[in-house]
Formats: structure tokens, C-alpha cells, sequence
């Protein structure tokens, strides 16, 4: 076996290790259920990312700290959105979900993006402990959670990219050719 078929499996496999339940969307009848399979289990972890952090309010609140909470807020309400906007996206992704045939390299990319996705989330719950051990001052606080708001930023824009990409599904693509990188 060459050593880009080990690099394929070895993403596939963390893919279906981060997301129990994930065949993938080779199946063309199931690629709906599948996709809001994914997005549901992303939504679900997103959701929560909110109770470390209005765990984290709470005390504040409760030591009067109130005037340090706004950044905390701020970062609950950007999970919020994106939580929505992952679980409720639109099943307008016309031509990928059409019975049409999908080659292996427009698959792979799918399942990167999939997995870069997952990964990000990763990443944010790993930047709420940091967030929670740098809570004791507020200038740590605030610079916490000024890099998880970029984050979430960065996560909201990565779905975004990924939503452009199956929604144009098709459009100018030569067969086998990756929707994205």
C-alpha cells in the first residue's frame, strides 16, 4: 500500500472515530441524512461549548465581577449563532444532493472539509480551558476570550466555505476534480 492510500485512511478513519454514525455520502439516497447527521453532531457539540462559559459567568456574577462578563456574552452569543446556523442550514445544496455521480477526488475533499470542521470544534473546546484557567484576571479573560471569539470567527467562516461548496456542487466542475482543498 502506498503511503498517500495510509494518509487517506488515516483521515477517513479519524473522520469516523470524531463522528459516530458517519458513512459518508457515497450512498447517493442517504447523502441528505447523512450531511444533517454531521451537522446535527456539530451543533450538538457547539451547544455544549455554552455551559463552561455560563458556568464561568455565573461565578463571576456571584464574586460581583460584573463588569468583566461582556466578553463572556459576547462569545456565548457567537456560539449560539453558529450552533443555529450549522444545525438549520439549508438543504440547498441542489446538485450534490441530486442523484449525480461523485467522483472519489470530489469525495476525499468532502470528507476533509468534514473533518477540518470537526477538528475546529476540537480546537475550541481546548481554547475554553485555557479560557477558564485564564479567568482569574481580567485582562486574561479579556484576551481569552478575544482568541475564542476569532476562533469561532475562523469556525463560522470554514463552514461557510464549506456550505459555498456543496451548494455549488457541480457548477464548472470537470468530473474528478476537487471542489476545494
Amino acid at each position: 500500500m502506498s503511503s498517500n492510500a495510509g494518509d487517506q485512511r488515516n483521515w477517513i478513519e479519524r473522520l469516523t472515530e470524531k463522528i459516530p454514525g458517519y458513512s459518508g455520502y457515497v450512498d447517493r439516497e442517504r447523502r441528505r441524512d447523512i450531511d444533517k447527521l454531521h451537522r446535527e453532531r456539530l451543533a450538538d457539540r457547539l451547544r455544549s461549548l455554552k455551559s463552561p462559559l455560563t458556568e464561568l459567568m455565573r461565578e463571576m456574577t456571584s464574586s460581583g465581577r460584573l463588569m468583566e462578563i461582556g466578553p463572556i456574552d459576547s462569545a456565548i452569543k457567537k456560539i449560539d449563532r453558529l450552533e443555529n446556523r450549522v444545525r438549520f442550514a439549508s438543504y440547498g445544496y441542489s446538485g450534490f444532493f441530486d442523484v449525480v455521480k461523485i467522483e472519489q477526488a470530489q469525495l476525499d475533499s468532502i470528507y476533509r472539509f468534514d473533518l477540518a470542521l470537526v477538528e475546529h470544534v476540537d480546537k475550541l473546546d481546548a481554547k475554553l480551558d485555557e479560557l477558564k484557567t485564564k479567568a482569574g484576571t481580567a485582562e486574561g479573560l479579556k484576551t481569552a476570550c478575544a482568541e475564542l471569539a476569532a476562533m469561532l470567527d475562523e469556525t463560522d467562516r470554514a463552514f461557510d466555505q464549506r456550505y459555498a461548496a456543496i451548494n455549488n456542487f457541480g457548477e464548472g466542475q470537470p468530473p474528478g476534480q476537487p471542489l476545494f482543498s
